[in-house]
């Protein structure tokens, strides 16, 4: 094989090799980005979480306090 075509070949592998390595940084990037968003997402859920406990405990004890005005209302 020629000497030039090698060398083309070489290039044209120094390319695809530079190609490759932007697409893994990108990818790269994208993968802390999604991960971030993930992160902010479980704060987010834990918080929505918390909340809802706090108002099913709040209508329980509504619940309960209705129950305790009609046994009085029944009297």
């Amino acid at each position: 094989m020629p000497l030039n075509q090698k060398n083309k070949e070489i290039e044209q592998l120094k390319k695809e090799n530079a190609r490759l390595k932007a697409a893994l940084n990108d990818s790269d990037f994208e993968c802390q980005r999604l991960s971030l968003i993930n992160n902010n997402l479980e704060i987010q859920l834990a918080e929505a979480n918390r909340e809802l406990e706090t108002n099913i405990q709040v209508l329980q004890n509504l619940k309960n306090e209705i129950g305790d005005i009609v046994d009085k209302l029944k009297v």
